[in-house]
């Protein structure tokens, strides 16, 4: 008699072999899915605080100087958001690596073709509308609303008034969706670091 195994044991132990492989396959895939989703949903947290962090920053280092626009007309106001625009411009102190170099920066940021963009221009009062950096901040933005603060109510533009023209928001409200997800951030200008027009 001879010892070894039969073409129905091997095949039953091929069929098992199969299972195994097919359950842990799956099993393995579906954890992959897990971790690639995590990572996703990780990263796009990571990129809205990286983006709460930028405008914060720039909001909280604003100062009230008046504006010129790109012809040298005055601006409405020290900031500036327009309504129906979804954009906000006001100017900011920005250290710079060279001393000689004026800190105060105009700021922009904008809504367009569904993202979030900051421009920095290269002083307070450009002449030349084309002469910025440009910085993504947030993409695949589906609706952003701007909102100032000015005694006790919200409003969707300013300056509100002659007043208003010469003061900074008390607090901005920015709404905006992302991937079907609401967002609202309440930022507080510095009050007390900004610099007063007399």
């Amino acid at each position: 008699m001879n010892k070894g195994f039969t073409i129905i044991e091997v095949l039953i132990s091929l069929v098992i072999l199969s299972i195994i492989t097919l359950i842990t396959s799956n099993i393995l895939k579906s954890s992959l899915d897990t971790e690639y989703q995590t990572s996703n949903h990780l990263n796009k947290i990571k990129d809205i605080n990286l983006s709460s962090s930028k405008i914060r920053r720039d909001l909280r280092q604003i100062v009230n100087i008046k504006s010129r626009d790109f012809y040298g007309n005055n601006m409405s106001g020290s900031f500036v958001a327009n309504q129906g625009m979804n954009s906000i411009i006001f100017n900011s102190n920005i250290r710079s690596v060279a001393n000689d170099v004026s800190p105060i920066k105009r700021i922009e940021y904008i809504f367009e073709d569904k993202q979030i963009k900051r421009r920095q221009y290269f002083s307070s009062n450009p002449y030349d509308q084309n002469q910025f950096i440009e910085s993504l901040i947030l993409r695949n933005v589906d609706d952003l609303n701007f909102s100032f603060l000015s005694s006790n109510k919200w409003h969707s533009f300013w300056p509100v008034n002659n007043a208003s023209s010469k003061q900074i928001p008390r607090l901005i409200k920015i709404e905006f969706t992302l991937d079907k997800k609401s967002y609202k951030w309440i930022i507080e200008p510095n009050i007390s670091y900004v610099s007063k027009n007399t």
